[in-house]
């Protein structure tokens, strides 16, 4: 892993592991095994995945390794599947790129490759026939080839179906479709001639949706649950969501826009002195977030975009450049605006992509949706889409260095600046945001409760004078040394350098 886990995290992986040897262990045609995993959101799921499925298939301090072990993602949405494998791609250290796949339409096997993790969408095990159906371009289905591999390798296939990452605004009928082809999984289906799956892992943020999944099954269901203190204890979340509203919610659209923009130009101010002072490699760089109105038929969107990039170039002083501003809407064309091209981008591109510092967007950046860099969000919406806002918020309230910052209390803070509330409905996006999967941070209020309190520059030469010498100790727990000394045994043997360094460690 390129990543230390954190303590909780830790703990979570091993209460994994030995889930897993107890499914193995009871585990049989007719008492096949669930594993209910609940952690809430920011707790770093998907990498506590990543470091299990290096694990089994790599060998790790109390197991050996199982290298013809099969992972297979399921997620009821394309673009979670992709952020996924990104992620797992980044943070693991074993897995190659081609170890990683997503199944489109050509996939055609009779088994999976060991070894792999696959990532499959529900929508491709609905809509999509070219899977499910044989052809003269395909031999088998997919259910053939989930079927075959769970017949051959019981105790070493392993299927994920990822509920914490759920589509939030999909239709009834969809999500019902969704969970429905879900279920065939873990209670088999005849029809497809799909057994029940020998050992299913259910990532979810609260129990409740897993419970429906696994309702009226046959399956041993085991339970994995992080708690929420921990989560909030380890720094990996922000302090305080600050939500900025006027007084009269009329006409002040653009004058709150240049407020969020002045917030968010004072966060890549203070990142930008914080990473020189600590001497960081790989700076943040804050992403402004601005979710805009829909649009109709001869507008991609009823928000003046125009104004919005004019004020953004009269607050920086200088022209904004291609790729300095992108949309998530629909359309995958280039807008062109006041000027500039705004190219579209994938959610899960967003991140990776240090050109980006401001993101259009509709409704479609809550789902699984995953940015750290984004410190300040203004929406143009209105009172009644409160729920929606509330959710996207709890995604964006992770620290960008996984820790707090305790020089700059403003680098902890998420800035909401929302023109069309008033007192009355903030206090519902704040009881949505107590409602939703995500943690909430330890204060949540308008800018008229919560204040940061700044230095004066004036008085810096007292401020140094009360500094004390720091050392900042890492909250995440170093691995034991007999763990790596296993792991570098391990590591010798599988390189050949020292063939028989695993056998007499």
């Amino acid at each position: 892993m390129r990543a230390t886990l954190f303590p909780f995290q830790e703990t979570a992986l091993a209460e994994l592991h030995e889930k897993i040897q107890k499914a193995h262990a009871y585990w049989s045609e007719k008492d096949p095994q669930v594993i209910s995993f609940t952690a809430p959101t920011g707790a770093g799921k998907t990498i506590i995945m990543t470091a299990l499925f290096e694990d089994i298939i790599f060998g790790h301090a109390y197991g050996v390794a199982e290298p013809d072990s099969v992972f297979v993602w399921l997620s009821d949405m394309p673009e979670l599947n992709e952020q996924t494998r990104l992620k797992i791609e980044s943070k693991s250290d074993k897995f190659r790129a081609r170890d990683i796949r997503v199944i489109d339409s050509t996939f055609d096997a009779e088994y999976f490759a060991p070894g792999g993790i696959y990532f499959l969408n529900t929508q491709k095990l609905g809509s999509d026939k070219l899977l499910t159906q044989k052809s003269n371009l395909r031999e088998y289905t997919i259910w053939e080839t989930l079927a075959n591999t769970a017949r051959r390798q019981p105790k070493s296939f392993y299927v994920v179906i990822d509920e914490a990452h759920r589509g939030t605004f999909t239709s009834v009928q969809a999500e019902d479709k969704a969970q429905s082809i879900m279920q065939k999984f873990i209670k088999g289906s005849k029809e497809d001639g799909l057994p029940i799956m020998p050992l299913v892992i259910g990532v979810t943020a609260t129990p409740q949706r897993f419970q429906k999944l696994v309702a009226d099954t046959t399956s041993t269901i085991q339970k994995v649950v992080v708690p929420p203190e921990e989560v909030r204890k380890s720094g990996l979340l922000k302090d305080r969501i600050i939500i900025h509203f006027p007084d009269i919610a009329i006409g002040a659209d653009m004058t709150m826009f240049k407020e969020a923009v002045a917030n968010w130009k004072k966060k890549c101010e203070r990142w930008d002195a914080y990473c020189d002072r600590e001497e960081i490699k790989k700076p943040v760089r804050p992403i402004f977030v601005v979710q805009v109105e829909d649009g109709n038929e001869r507008e991609i969107t009823q928000t003046d975009l125009d104004s919005c990039i004019a004020v953004l170039e009269e607050s920086l002083g200088r022209k904004l450049q291609s790729g300095e501003v992108v949309h998530t809407f629909d359309r995958h064309e280039i807008i062109k605006r006041h000027g500039l091209d705004i190219r579209k981008v994938d959610a899960s591109r967003i991140e990776e992509d240090e050109n980006i510092k401001v993101v259009f967007f509709k409704m479609n950046l809550s789902t699984g949706w995953d940015c750290p860099r984004a410190e300040t969000m203004m929406s143009f919406r209105h009172a009644s889409d409160y729920t929606y806002i509330a959710q996207l918020l709890g995604r964006m309230i992770r620290t960008p260095l996984a820790h707090r910052e305790d020089s700059d209390a403003e680098l902890n803070n998420v800035g909401l600046f929302l023109p069309y509330f008033d007192e009355k409905t903030v206090e519902l996006v704040e009881q949505a945001l107590q409602d939703s999967e995500a943690i909430v941070p330890a204060e949540t209020g308008s800018h008229k409760e919560l204040i940061t309190l700044k230095r004066n520059p004036e008085f810096a030469d007292v401020f140094s004078d009360m500094d004390l010498i720091t050392y900042r100790i890492d909250s995440a727990r170093k691995q034991p040394a007999l763990r790596r000394l296993i792991a570098l045994a391990r590591a010798l043997t599988q390189d050949m350098i020292a063939p028989e360094a695993r056998k007499s460690t």
